[in-house]
């Protein structure tokens, strides 16, 4: 686990909030994804393509009442989420403009960097 995951997920009920929405995260995957590996995918400058579909899943598959749970409880920023989305672009995995991808989007615009 890296120094960042563990910061973020110091919160018990920022853990409890992914935890929920990693249910829906490795729901079809045969290995599940664990807590700390999500919060690393999500930050990593450089996905690989087992980390961007986890994060398109996050994005596009989890609701968007978890998501902003996630983001009250500082495990991610809706900044950070955002550029995970256009990170995962190459992949050919487009979340930007599903109901999810557009709120994060318009959210990031309102956050202080």
């Amino acid at each position: 686990m890296t120094i960042a995951a563990s910061n973020r997920l110091a919160d018990p009920d920022g853990r409890a909030w992914l935890r929920a929405a990693l249910k829906t995260v490795n729901a079809p995957l045969p290995v599940e994804t664990p807590l700390e590996d999500m919060v690393d995918y999500v930050l990593s400058a450089h996905p690989d393509l087992h980390a961007a579909v986890r994060i398109a899943a996050l994005i596009d598959e989890v609701p968007g009442p978890t998501i902003s749970n996630l983001v009250s409880r500082r495990v991610f920023s809706y900044n950070e989420l955002k550029a995970a989305m256009e990170r995962i672009r190459p992949f050919g995995l487009d979340v930007t403009e599903t109901e999810n991808g557009r709120w994060i989007t318009e959210m990031a615009g309102f956050e202080m960097v």
